[in-house]
């Protein structure tokens, strides 16, 4: 062995376990990179290939250099299948079935080559030569994919088969070795281990920053998560307060009102219903009582059933319910609440003689005791808060005793099943009709009781309020 060989020899195997073991580190700090793994091995058996195949000059007898070409054909296609490996994990590449066929051809010229290392040694080259032109299809496959980087890893393999080149052609003795270099490949090889290399470099540090930005943004979501969880809990616990403050204002039922039994209860859809309703009893036991529906939901709805209360207590019973009706309507015109508006129901009842004004709402129903029937009150009227001035009218009845007035806002006979069949009015008289014999009380639990029936396991969409009053 010259001092040149030796010098290569130790060169060329000191780089290439030098960077097998960085790669190594780098695969055991991240497993997910598989690329690291197979380039490190790939680096160690390159190592143990030059070494071989260096030593074998230093041999001092046949029998010696013949060893060390037999460790060096075991090692050379275990080197090749490992490239290969590094190669499709680089690019994201699904192991090809073929691959396993050259893995095949390797392994079984590599054993003959062993065996008689001069006379199958063309058949490795054979087996060496698929495993380039396997190569070459993956870079085209990268290529064409727009694989990131792949260029550095050409410009490597690239390199390797320009010294493979001047080893074969002098090998077939069409060229004189340059600079004393017998063994070209190993140049090549430290070219493709310095882009490979570079390549991983690149890799390794594009996915730490993604796995880091990834942490960074899951960090950020997970406080923007317990920030909005921290909201939404405030939120809920305002509504709730907020639901609380409106039921307070809404009165129970009763039948401390002589000659009434009277039962109050709403139902709603959200934590701040849009219904409303109330009563006032004037001295010489005058009932006046009012039930009316928002229109939308929550806070805004919320809001303007707070004005509608302001209005029925300072003119509730000032006025009767016509000019109420005017009153209040050119009021929340006035007060520019943004297409909000109110439907609204005011009934008095003096002397078992009952008026009826109405701005929006549902019919009234009337449980007559004498004729065991119910009898619907329908008065036509634009919800408060109109543009113009709306003529409202009102209806005088009459009433015995016995009698049950039934008041209602919308949402119950605009109530849906899973069928999408709204349950309506004449569905509500024949509820109605079926509970008269209960207190107050009781007929409103029925008519809730047969809401929920009908709707089932839908959601109810709107407040459900009704406004009971027996005559005893």
């Amino acid at each position: 062995m010259t001092n040149i060989d030796l010098y290569q020899q130790i060169f060329f195997s000191t780089i290439a376990v030098s960077f097998g073991i960085l790669h190594l580190i780098l695969y055991l700090y991240n497993k997910r990179l598989k690329g690291n793994l197979y380039f490190s091995i790939f680096l160690f058996l390159f190592a143990l290939n030059i070494f071989f195949d260096f030593q074998s000059s230093l041999a001092s007898s046949q029998a010696e250099n013949l060893l060390f070409v037999r460790f060096h054909r075991a090692v050379m296609p275990y080197n090749s299948i490992f490239m290969l490996l590094f190669f499709y994990s680089a690019f994201s590449l699904k192991i090809p079935k073929h691959f396993w066929i050259i893995v095949i051809a390797l392994v079984t010229t590599g054993f003959l080559s062993v065996l008689e290392p001069i006379k199958y040694f063309d058949y490795v080259q054979i087996a060496q030569i698929a495993i380039m032109i396997e190569v070459v299809r993956v870079f085209y496959s990268a290529v064409k994919n727009k694989q990131y980087d792949a260029w550095i890893l050409g410009t490597g393999y690239f390199l390797l088969f320009i010294f493979s080149l001047y080893d074969a052609l002098l090998d077939l003795r069409l060229l004189e070795q340059v600079y004393n270099i017998s063994n070209g490949y190993p140049i090549g090889f430290v070219g493709i281990i310095v882009f490979s290399s570079i390549y991983l470099a690149r890799d390794f540090a594009r996915t730490n920053r993604i796995i880091l930005e990834h942490e960074s943004k899951s960090k950020e979501m997970e406080i923007s998560k317990k920030l909005l969880e921290a909201e939404d809990k405030r939120k809920s616990i305002e509504l709730n307060e907020a639901r609380d403050l409106q039921l307070s204002m809404l009165p129970n039922c009763t039948n401390d009102i002589p000659g009434y039994d009277i039962c109050f209860f709403m139902e709603t859809s959200t934590e701040v219903g849009g219904d409303y309703y109330d009563y006032q009893l004037s001295e010489d036991n005058t009932l006046t009582i009012a039930i009316g529906d928002a229109t939308g939901h929550g806070m805004k709805a919320g809001t303007m059933v707070s004005v509608i209360k302001g209005l029925f207590i300072s003119e509730g019973m000032n006025s009767d319910p016509v000019e109420f009706l005017k009153k209040a309507s050119v009021t929340i015109n006035k007060m520019n609440l943004s297409n909000l508006y109110m439907s609204l129901s005011l009934v008095r009842i003096k002397n078992n003689q009952m008026t009826v004004a109405t701005a929006g709402m549902p019919p009234v129903f009337i449980y007559r005791k004498d004729s065991n029937s119910i009898e619907e009150i329908k008065i036509k009227g634009l919800p408060l808060g109109g543009p113009a001035l709306f003529p409202y009218k009102y209806e005088s009845i009459a009433l015995s005793s016995g009698d049950i007035v039934l008041l209602m806002s919308d949402g119950f006979p605009e109530l849906f099943n899973s069928n999408d069949e709204m349950l309506d009015y004449p569905r509500i008289k024949e509820i109605f009709l079926s509970a008269i014999n209960g207190s107050a009380n009781q007929i409103v639990s029925d008519l809730m009781t047969a809401a929920n029936e009908w709707r089932g396991e839908r959601p109810q969409d709107d407040d459900i309020t009704f406004v009971l009053i027996r005559i005893k």
